[in-house]
């Protein structure tokens, strides 16, 4: 009796040591090109919409709310490629203009009525290559059926002067630009009349070519 207890333990131990086959799953081989769309920047994210903001301009996913600065100071190669995947867009004009008084400003226009402004970065040694740093941005008048631009508060081109009192602190003033106002932050523009009714025909941030 105690030889067949002896054998049975035996063969279990040898049933457990052998061993077990799996089951053949169906797997899927991800090849190098759907990694990359696995690890798609964010600027590529067609959730995202772009903000207008004091000193800056910001991605805001519109699902998570979540939001990513674009500071002043990103190189302009950066900048482009996000600005142009959230907009799904190219430039429609890029200029430059030597006239400033803030020195030459390299302007890259979209349909929106975005313009953002570069200027040159006089920190590269002499003989390099010529690098702009995002330094301004402006809004105007957007073409028709393009969604216009607005800061987180809603303010943008067409809003009216009481939507403007309502959202930010601003001095208004008249200069030969017009009925011109801006906020404590740094965020300008100008009114077309002076009225509570009056509405923003342009709003700009940081460096400008304005001549006053």
């Amino acid at each position: 009796m105690k030889s067949f207890h002896v054998l049975f333990i035996l063969s279990i131990i040898l049933i457990s040591c052998h061993p077990q086959e799996k089951p053949i799953q169906n797997t899927n081989t991800i090849q190098p090109d759907e990694i990359a769309k696995n690890t798609t920047p964010k600027a590529e994210n067609n959730n995202q919409s772009l903000v207008l903001t004091f000193d800056a301009l910001q991605l805001v996913d519109q699902i998570s709310g979540s939001s990513d600065e674009l500071p002043f100071g990103t190189p302009q190669n950066q900048l482009i490629e996000i600005i142009n995947n959230t907009f799904q867009s190219d430039a429609v004009s890029i200029d430059v203009n030597a006239e400033c008084g803030a020195g030459p400003l390299k302007m890259m226009t979209w349909n929106n009525g975005l313009t953002l402004v570069f200027q040159e970065n006089n920190t590269k040694s002499a003989g390099s290559k010529i690098d702009w740093l995002f330094q301004g941005w402006s809004v105007d008048g957007a073409k028709d059926g393009v969604q216009k631009l607005t800061t987180m508060a809603g303010i943008g081109i067409g809003s009216t002067l009481d939507e403007i009192q309502s959202a930010y602190e601003i001095e208004v003033r008249k200069t030969s630009l017009g009925y011109e106002f801006s906020t404590a932050a740094g965020m300008y523009g100008i009114l077309d009349g002076a009225g509570k009714d009056a509405k923003i025909t342009h709003l700009w941030s940081g460096v400008s070519c304005n001549f006053r």
